[in-house]
Protein backbone atom coordinates (compact mmCIF):
# COMPACT_ATOMS: atom_id res chain seq x y z
CA UNK A 1 0.00 0.00 0.00
CA UNK A 2 1.38 3.43 -0.94
CA UNK A 3 2.04 5.96 1.78
CA UNK A 4 -0.51 8.78 2.00
CA UNK A 5 0.43 11.99 0.25
CA UNK A 6 1.61 14.82 2.46
CA UNK A 7 0.21 18.32 1.99
CA UNK A 8 3.54 19.90 2.92
CA UNK A 9 6.38 19.49 0.43
CA UNK A 10 9.81 18.55 1.73
CA UNK A 11 11.67 20.92 -0.59
CA UNK A 12 12.83 23.80 1.63
CA UNK A 13 12.96 26.24 -1.30
CA UNK A 14 9.25 25.66 -1.95
CA UNK A 15 8.39 25.90 1.74
CA UNK A 16 10.34 29.18 2.04
CA UNK A 17 7.90 31.02 -0.26
CA UNK A 18 5.31 32.84 1.85
CA UNK A 19 2.61 32.43 -0.77
CA UNK A 20 3.28 28.70 -0.84
CA UNK A 21 3.16 28.56 2.96
CA UNK A 22 -0.20 30.34 2.87
CA UNK A 23 -1.57 28.00 0.20
CA UNK A 24 -0.42 24.94 2.16
CA UNK A 25 -1.88 26.24 5.42
CA UNK A 26 -5.22 26.87 3.70
CA UNK A 27 -5.09 23.44 2.06
CA UNK A 28 -4.50 21.79 5.47
CA UNK A 29 -7.40 23.71 7.03
CA UNK A 30 -9.67 22.93 4.09
CA UNK A 31 -8.86 19.24 4.24
CA UNK A 32 -9.74 19.09 7.96
CA UNK A 33 -13.09 20.73 7.22
CA UNK A 34 -13.80 18.45 4.25
CA UNK A 35 -12.85 15.35 6.25
CA UNK A 36 -15.11 16.28 9.15
CA UNK A 37 -17.99 17.32 6.89
CA UNK A 38 -17.87 14.08 4.91
CA UNK A 39 -17.79 12.10 8.17
CA UNK A 40 -20.68 14.09 9.63
CA UNK A 41 -22.76 13.62 6.49
CA UNK A 42 -22.11 9.88 6.52
CA UNK A 43 -23.08 9.57 10.20
CA UNK A 44 -26.27 11.59 9.75
CA UNK A 45 -27.22 9.81 6.53
CA UNK A 46 -26.84 6.47 8.29
CA UNK A 47 -29.47 7.69 10.78
CA UNK A 48 -31.79 8.82 7.99
CA UNK A 49 -31.35 12.54 8.65
CA UNK A 50 -31.47 15.17 5.90
CA UNK A 51 -28.24 17.12 6.37
CA UNK A 52 -29.22 19.95 4.01
CA UNK A 53 -32.58 20.52 5.67
CA UNK A 54 -31.03 20.46 9.14
CA UNK A 55 -28.37 23.00 8.19
CA UNK A 56 -30.86 25.28 6.45
CA UNK A 57 -33.15 25.28 9.48
CA UNK A 58 -30.44 25.70 12.12
CA UNK A 59 -30.13 29.02 13.95
CA UNK A 60 -26.90 29.23 16.00
CA UNK A 61 -27.30 30.28 19.62
CA UNK A 62 -25.11 32.89 21.32
CA UNK A 63 -22.58 30.28 22.48
CA UNK A 64 -22.09 28.91 18.97
CA UNK A 65 -21.86 32.42 17.52
CA UNK A 66 -19.10 33.24 20.02
CA UNK A 67 -17.27 30.00 19.19
CA UNK A 68 -17.52 30.74 15.47
CA UNK A 69 -16.20 34.28 15.99
CA UNK A 70 -13.25 33.02 18.06
CA UNK A 71 -12.39 30.39 15.44
CA UNK A 72 -12.71 32.97 12.66
CA UNK A 73 -10.24 35.25 14.48
CA UNK A 74 -7.79 32.35 15.05
CA UNK A 75 -8.04 31.39 11.39
CA UNK A 76 -7.39 34.95 10.17
CA UNK A 77 -4.43 35.28 12.54
CA UNK A 78 -2.96 32.05 11.18
CA UNK A 79 -3.38 33.28 7.61
CA UNK A 80 -1.71 36.58 8.44
CA UNK A 81 1.15 34.76 10.20
CA UNK A 82 1.70 32.70 7.04
CA UNK A 83 2.29 35.92 5.12
CA UNK A 84 4.97 37.20 7.49
CA UNK A 85 8.62 36.46 6.85
CA UNK A 86 10.04 33.98 9.38
CA UNK A 87 12.08 36.76 11.03
CA UNK A 88 8.93 38.87 11.40
CA UNK A 89 7.03 36.25 13.36
CA UNK A 90 6.53 36.72 17.05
Amino acid sequence: MAAPLELTPIDSAVRAERSTQLALMLARELWVVKDRLMTLEAVLSAKGESVSAMLDAHQPDESLQQSLQAERQRFIAEIMASLEAPGDRR
